[in-house]
């Protein structure tokens, strides 16, 4: 899922607000546009508008139910996509992606699956609300452990930069350097794809390169 094609697509989605507050109501429950337009303060025509767009996007699906009021049949909607979108951005780093939330089990957490899993009535709402604040403990270190790491890649990316621009003067050799340095990524038809050029040409400059470092 992460790819150039596929970051942009979502960001065009969600660069909305008003689709991006849409979104926060679907993942607590199904609506139907009635109840969103009333919510938001918005028409249901521009509503209905901006779901068609993200269930065309595959970001939502609707069905289609019985009222339960005997009147006709009501179409309610209900977020469809699983995903972690991330932007990091410095003087030296910038990245996009876009992860599927898979689930793998892992180990270490079985005391917060099992508390997860308690469904006694009495103080239910109590007990679950504990295990999220438990839970985003956890995120919240993984978070600074992460912000920390990207700092240090900054840090090495920084020096491997300045390396690159002191010793190589072709402008395009620089940035497959860069480009590499980064991602890891040597693969030719790849860098062409996204420096936007023939993958002959960039052959011929990964070729060059290869007399001149020792990437490869």
């Amino acid at each position: 899922m992460n790819t150039k094609e596929e970051f942009d697509k979502i960001i065009r989605i969600l660069q909305n607000p008003t689709r991006r507050k849409i979104l926060e109501r679907l993942s607590r429950e199904e609506h139907y546009p009635l109840q969103i337009s009333e919510t938001l303060n918005t028409s249901q025509q521009a509503i209905s508008k901006h779901l068609k767009t993200m269930e065309k996007a595959g970001i939502v699906v609707s069905k289609v139910g019985k009222s339960n009021r005997g009147g006709p049949p009501t179409k309610t909607y209900m977020v469809s996509s699983e995903f972690s979108l991330r932007i990091d951005l410095s003087p030296t780093l910038f990245r996009t992606e876009v992860d599927d939330l898979e689930f793998e089990k892992m180990e270490g957490y079985e005391n917060i699956e099992k508390n997860i899993d308690l469904d006694q009535k009495e103080g239910f709402l109590k007990r679950k609300r504990q295990v999220i604040k438990e839970i985003e403990y956890e995120i919240e270190d993984l978070k600074k452990r992460r912000q920390y790491l990207l700092k240090l890649k900054e840090k090495a990316l920084s020096k491997g930069y300045e390396y690159i621009y002191d010793n190589f003067d072709d402008y395009k050799e620089r940035f497959v350097l860069y480009y590499i340095l980064d991602t890891g990524h040597k693969d030719p038809k790849k860098i062409a794809k996204d420096f936007e050029i023939r993958e002959d040409r960039m052959k011929e400059i990964i070729d060059n390169l290869k007399e001149k470092t020792e990437l490869w």
